[in-house]
């Protein structure tokens, strides 16, 4: 569902279980800790926050910028040059957030060691609750030579007698060993102080080399990296890689499973019959549209290379990686003229007639953040704003915002079109950390953009999730009805549905539609898009899937094709969801849409495990896959697998050790 940008907002159940045993994926779990009686809350639309609160800490690195700028074009401002008193003077001091005014809980952390192997971050947060302890923020992490995690407090005497307490404790048959811990490195600060350290004539070379490459040429190598392909280039580029994926992806299966198993199981899984893959790969399906296709992005307002403050586009890079300038996007194919015209003005406007500065998220200083963009096929455009209200007082805001008004409606900005706008006041320390709470305070124009698919209106919400390709979004739901061979008679179960788009699409072609999504916002979407478009047979029911599913499926008993659809976020479902797809006894078919193949493998192989104690309900397997492009000229597209059971019981194996994953 996720794109190349950072859209990731339907419930992702990251942070309810810490399955350190087959199911992790190595990054771990974390949450802030809200009050001893309270639960662990994260926004279900986004990834869950770290922190809501305003403490100082260096900005975290997410999973894209750690592994390609380009699956990042958006631009979160926490990922800002980090700078000293001199523009020119990067700080190279990883630890130089903890020693300034602001708090920041890092300054008291702890490390527990030797965690049990299998455990819940609730259970996690209940115990230092139990044991009488106040955490601030916990992290839980596998590691080759067992699980620990990471605990910060609010001051040192809750510290210290964490570790009095804990050292030695005894929780799941595993005896706890806690220890002090540094804080976490500013990655950013971090590699300043590699670089500064490794200067020589190699570095001053390849600084030469890439200060020779136009900074417009620099921005599409990070955020568009095919663009010098031809489009025909891009598709067998994809293709192959998926290709590549599958073959991975059959080991690992057979690696995890066993191919005897396999082979007992499922007698048509024969790899060597598809090239190696554990299923035929259809060719790759492009987009209808090439060259400005994207209807959302996010821009960030930083410095350029050649030092203007103030400038609102894409970074050159990773905060990680130390090159993240930001550069004006007006020459990147995959935006449309309309969106860089609004970009361009709101430029103008913070130049120009706004006396705010950009946000700083070293200091937290200066106020401006953020830039949106959604525009639909029929010209509207809606934006939204992003500042820190910081030390602005509710006139200054409300003269801020008609300011804007006039700017845009009136002034110089009227060109740009804007049909509404909304201003968001941020105050968490980073974007990815925000707080749902604070409202979209709408300055003009209305709340919502609609856009049509396949003959469907959908109203889009600010924040809501939308296909950022309009035109291949169309090709990307046809391919599911297909690949999920509906008729008037089955019964579709849109698994973390959002705002409803995939069963909406196929709701005409089915007997009924029943949606699951664990947020109200997008819950409200989705009943508003099935009203609008006429449709009686789409229900929607909220909550969390793996506690939804069962009462649902128990009601479908009488219901003879039962197609379960998932189109999650970059990260994959997680382990709870999954088991309770397979414990869905008369769902037969499941079509499982991936923006991201290699964060999901781990569901893939999980949906083919042998039924277990720990692995309830009968095994699907691979029958097809198809690849969908929906980002032209990046290196991303979208996998459709089609995955199939026998609804026939079979023994209960027993629990086996699984290999670790990494």
């Amino acid at each position: 569902m996720a794109d190349s940008s950072a859209d990731l907002n339907k419930n992702q159940d990251v942070g309810d279980e810490v399955n350190t045993g087959e199911n992790s994926s190595g990054n771990g779990v974390e949450g802030e800790v809200k009050s001893p009686a309270g639960t662990c809350q994260r926004d279900e639309a986004k990834p869950p926050p770290i922190s809501q609160s305003d403490e100082a800490k260096p900005p975290p690195i997410s999973q894209s910028e750690a592994s390609n700028v380009e699956s990042e074009p958006s631009t979160s401002t926490e990922d800002t040059e980090v700078k000293g008193e001199s523009a020119s003077e990067p700080v190279t001091d990883p630890y130089h957030y903890t020693k300034g005014e602001e708090f920041t809980s890092e300054i008291f952390k702890i490390e527990i060691k030797n965690l049990p192997r299998y455990f819940g971050f609730s259970q996690l947060k209940k115990m230092l609750v139990k044991l009488q302890l106040n955490p601030k923020k916990l992290k839980a992490m596998k590691g080759r030579n067992g699980n620990f995690g990471f605990v910060t407090f609010n001051c040192e005497e809750d510290k210290q007698k964490a570790l009095k307490v804990l050292d030695g404790y005894t929780w799941k048959k595993s005896v706890l060993n806690a220890v002090p811990a540094k804080p976490v490195a500013d990655p950013m600060a971090k590699s300043a102080l590699k670089r500064k350290q490794e200067e020589g004539p190699e570095t001053d070379a390849k600084k030469r080399k890439e200060s020779d490459m136009p900074a417009e040429h620099r921005l599409n190598d990070a955020v568009t990296s095919l663009w010098r392909q031809t489009y025909a280039e891009q598709l067998k580029s994809k293709h192959t890689s998926m290709v590549e994926f599958l073959k991975f992806l059959t080991r690992r299966t057979k690696e995890q499973i066993g191919s005897k198993t396999l082979m007992i199981r499922n007698p048509s899984w024969i790899p060597e019959k598809h090239g190696n893959m554990c299923c035929p790969l259809e060719d790759i399906k492009p987009s209808p549209v090439v060259d400005g296709y994207r209807n959302k992005c996010e821009f960030t307002i930083g410095i350029s290379p050649s030092g203007e403050e103030k400038t609102v586009g894409f970074r050159l890079g990773s905060y990680k990686g130390g090159q993240i300038s930001v550069v004006e996007p007006s020459n990147c194919l995959h935006l449309s003229n309309a969106t860089k015209n609004v970009v361009k003005c709101f430029q103008q406007y913070i130049r120009d007639v706004s006396k705010l500065s950009g946000f700083d998220p070293v200091t937290h200083h200066g106020h401006w953040r953020m830039l949106t963009v959604r525009t639909n096929s029929t010209g509207d455009i809606l934006g939204i704003v992003v500042m820190h209200p910081h030390q602005l007082t509710q006139d200054e805001i409300v003269k801020e915002k008609q300011q804007l008004s006039d700017f845009f409606q009136s002034g110089d900005g009227k060109q740009a079109a804007v049909s509404s706008l909304f201003l968001h006041q941020q105050t968490s320390s980073s974007s990815r950390d925000d707080d749902s709470s604070q409202q979209y305070d709408l300055i003009f124009g209305q709340p919502h953009i609609t856009e049509n698919i396949l003959g469907l209106s959908f109203r889009i919400s600010p924040d809501a999730f939308f296909q950022v390709n309009s035109k291949a979004a169309e090709v990307l739901y046809k391919t599911v009805a297909e690949f999920a061979e509906v008729n008037e008679t089955s019964t579709v179960l849109d698994i973390c549905c959002g705002t409803g788009t995939i069963g909406i699409s196929l709701a005409k072609q089915v007997n009924k539609v029943i949606g699951i999504e664990v947020n109200q916002q997008a819950i409200n979407d989705a009943v508003f898009n099935a009203e609008a478009n006429g449709l009686t047979n789409v229900t929607y029911s909220r909550g969390k899937a793996e506690e939804v599913l069962p009462s649902i499926t128990n009601n479908l008993k009488d219901c003879k094709d039962v197609i379960g659809i998932v189109d999650p976020p970059r990260a994959g479902l997680a382990f709870k969801v999954l088991q309770a797809i397979r414990r869905c006894d008369n769902l037969r078919r499941l079509v499982y849409v991936s923006c991201n193949p290699h964060n999901a493998i781990v569901n893939f192989i999980d949906l083919c495990r042998p039924t277990s104690n720990k692995h309830k309900g009968l095994p699907f397997w691979p029958v097809k896959a198809v690849p969908v492009d929906l980002f032209p000229h990046t290196k991303h597209c979208e996998l459709i697998i089609l995955f199939e059971r026998e609804l026939k019981p079979t023994a209960t194996a027993p629990d086996v050790p699984t290999p670790s994953n990494s």
